[in-house]
C-alpha cells in the first residue's frame, strides 16, 4: 500500500470538506484533547478505566462517523442529517453491538499479553467500514472479513499509525491543539486505506476471473 498516495488523497478530501469532517469527528477529537490534558493527573488504574471507556465510546460511534467520511472520500453526495439519521434508525443496534464485541475481543486477547491484543486490534481495523458497506453482514462475518482483508496489510496500517507519531508527540506539549486538525485527518486517512484495500481486492478478483 502506498502510504504517501493514500495520505495525499485524504488531504484532498480534508481540504474540500474540512468543516464537515471536523463536525462529524468532534467527539473523538474532544476525547483526544482530553486525553492529553488529563495525562498528568491520573493514576495508572484511572487511566486504564478512562481509556477503556473512551475506546468503547469512540468504537460505538465510529460506524456513524465512517458513513459520512467514506462518502466524502468517494465524492458521493452527503446529507449530514439524513445519512446519520438513517444509520441510527436502521443500523444502530448492529453497529454498536458489533463494535462492542470487537472491543471485548481485543481486551480478551490483551489480557494474555499486550502483543496479541495489538495484533487483534490491527486485524479488526476494518470492521467499522465493513458494517457501513454491507447492510446484512453479521458481527461474526464483519470480524472474520476484517481479519481476512488485513492479512498481509497489518504492517501497512502500523506504518500509517507510526507516521502520525510526531504529531501525537507535538500534541502532548501543546495542550492537544494539533488534534483539531490531526483527528479528522487520521479518520480520513484510515477510511481511504480501506477503500484502497478494497480496490486491490477487486483487482485481484478481476485478474483471477
Amino acid at each position: 500500500m502506498d502510504r504517501k498516495y493514500i495520505k495525499g488523497l485524504a488531504r484532498d478530501t480534508l481540504k474540500q470538506h474540512f468543516f464537515i469532517i471536523v463536525l462529524v469527528t468532534i467527539v473523538p477529537n474532544i476525547l483526544d484533547i482530553y486525553g492529553v490534558l488529563s495525562e498528568d493527573d491520573s493514576s495508572i488504574f484511572t487511566s486504564f478505566i478512562v481509556s477503556l471507556i473512551v475506546s468503547i465510546l469512540v468504537s460505538s460511534l465510529s460506524p456513524f462517523i465512517d458513513t459520512i467520511i467514506l462518502k466524502l472520500n468517494r465524492h458521493e453526495a452527503v446529507s449530514f442529517q439524513k445519512d446519520i439519521a438513517e444509520a441510527v434508525k436502521n443500523h444502530s443496534t448492529r453497529y454498536i453491538l458489533t463494535m462492542w464485541l470487537r472491543e471485548i475481543s481485543i481486551l480478551f486477547w490483551s489480557l494474555f499479553l499486550i502483543i496479541p491484543g495489538i495484533y487483534k486490534s490491527y486485524s479488526y481495523s476494518l470492521v467499522s467500514y465493513l458494517l457501513v458497506d454491507n447492510e446484512d453482514i453479521s458481527y461474526k462475518e464483519a470480524l472474520s472479513k476484517s481479519e481476512e482483508l488485513m492479512e498481509g496489510f497489518k504492517m501497512d496500517w502500523f506504518i500509517m499509525d507510526l507516521s502520525f507519531l510526531l504529531w501525537d508527540i507535538l500534541a502532548l506539549f501543546t495542550f492537544g491543539i494539533p488534534y483539531i486538525w490531526l483527528t479528522p485527518y487520521k479518520w480520513t486517512v484510515y477510511a481511504k486505506f480501506y477503500d484502497e484495500r478494497m480496490k486491490l481486492l477487486a483487482n485481484v478478483n478481476v485478474s483471477i476471473a
